[in-house]
């Protein structure tokens, strides 16, 4: 039956509309496992469009005449339909009823889809990201063994994901390098998500400078308000670690913008990188100096839901200089992420340290000229784009020389890069 093959694929680019409009234009079928098929194929896009599958599953998946092919199909489209009402236990109930058909009757491809219902079950709907990675590697598996390799692909990057979550740096450098071996890593889907994993590997390697330059072509190559709103976030905090703090607070301002926009359906995957994004956002605010709007951010985004609100509350207690308890099950879940997000700012406290006791008296306003005369601009230049008069330039650079201990602006230059 053709929408047997063309609906799933709407389906997985979230195009419920297109999908409604193929199964609206099929008549009544008489064969009892197409028309099985078919109703569960109309109740995952009733369930996209926000309403109960139940009513329509209810019988289809009770049926016994049903071949245990067509009941393998149903229970997996039963579980996927559950999943997209947010009815978590019931989605992976028929996902584990569609991994054991399909797996008895050597139905690989099935096999590797129904772990992937239960891989998303957990990490979008029940935050077990355990069993997550559990069903992340049977659904690399039987990929394998079907000769899925999309499928298997997609469930490498989804270990690389869990392996960074959990802080498992090692794990996560050969999966991102058995991925760089395919020509799929330069795809859009499989390259944005292999490059997030890097970006956060550099992070934490402390590789700012190449953490930046990934993160810009993850922007070049973004599509969706989630893919921005996450490369603002991480460039801020590349940005935090290099220093380079003005830049960085301007980019963390609009990544926590562009977290709260909605109106836009997305996929449990966006929701995740925007909530991320405002959080990493919230947190490189404090670490820049604007100390108030962050905070204020961040104390909001404790309240979220899953790991994302774990990580925010991890974050909050951090900067007001309580032990982060990592004991807590849901921080097991963020581990990574907590320590390439603390281990920034440890580097910002190192540097601060390293930084003589006059120079650390520099006003923020000293230290912007400073880096403005760097780039080579002269006082006059520096006055007009401030507004401000070149009289008022020279005192604010004479009490910078002075806390810096040099004469005149090449010998500020030499320290500024020195510290």
């Amino acid at each position: 039956m053709l929408a047997d093959a063309i609906v799933p694929e709407y389906v997985s680019i979230g195009d419920a509309a297109r999908a409604a409009e193929v199964i609206d234009s099929i008549p009544d079928v008489d064969d009892p496992d197409l028309a099985a098929r078919l109703t569960a194929l109309r109740a995952i896009v009733e369930a996209m469009h926000g309403n109960d599958p139940e009513k329509i599953l209810v019988d289809v998946v009770s049926k016994k005449s049903l071949a245990s092919a067509t009941s393998a199909v149903v229970q997996h489209r039963a579980g996927l339909a559950y999943f997209y009402a947010r009815r978590p236990h019931a989605a992976e109930n028929h996902a584990l009823q569609a991994l054991w058909f399909a797996d008895a009757d050597g139905q690989r491809r099935l096999a590797a889809r129904a772990a992937s219902v239960l891989y998303a079950v957990h990490y979008h709907l029940t935050g077990d990201m355990k069993a997550a990675r559990y069903y992340a590697e049977v659904a690399a598996v039987e990929a394998t063994a079907a000769g899925e390799a999309v499928i298997r692909r997609l469930f490498l990057i989804a270990q690389l994901d869990l392996a960074v979550c959990f802080g498992e740096w090692d794990r996560a450098r050969s999966l991102l390098e058995l991925l760089r071996r395919d020509k799929w890593y330069d795809t859009y889907s499989g390259g944005q998500a292999a490059q997030v994993g890097l970006i956060m590997i550099l992070g934490h390697s402390g590789d700012f400078a190449t953490m930046k330059g990934a993160v810009d072509s993850f922007l070049e190559a973004a599509r969706s308000k989630a893919d921005y709103s996450l490369a603002y976030a991480l460039s801020a905090l590349a940005l935090a670690g290099s220093g380079i703090d003005d830049e960085a607070a301007r980019l963390a301002r609009r990544a926590i913008s562009m977290s709260r926009e909605g109106g836009v359906p997305e996929n449990a995957g966006d929701s995740i990188r925007r909530r991320l994004a405002s959080v990493i956002g919230a947190f490189v605010c404090i670490l820049v100096g604007d100390v108030h709007r962050g905070t204020r951010a961040l104390e909001a985004r404790t309240k979220l839901p899953g790991g994302s609100g774990a990580l925010a509350r991890a974050l909050f207690a951090s900067i007001r200089g309580h032990q982060v308890e990592m004991a807590d099950p849901m921080l097991q879940n963020v581990r990574g992420l907590v320590e390439l997000l603390t281990g920034v700012k440890r580097v910002r406290l190192d540097r601060v340290q390293r930084i003589p006791e006059r120079a650390r008296a520099l006003t923020h306003t000293e230290l912007t000229l400073l880096r403005a005369t760097a780039t080579g601009k002269t006082n006059g230049e520096i006055a007009k784009e401030r507004g401000v008069t070149r009289n008022a330039v020279e005192r604010r650079l004479m009490s910078a020389y002075e806390k810096l201990g040099v004469r005149n602006r090449t010998e500020a230059i030499a320290k500024l890069a020195e510290i």
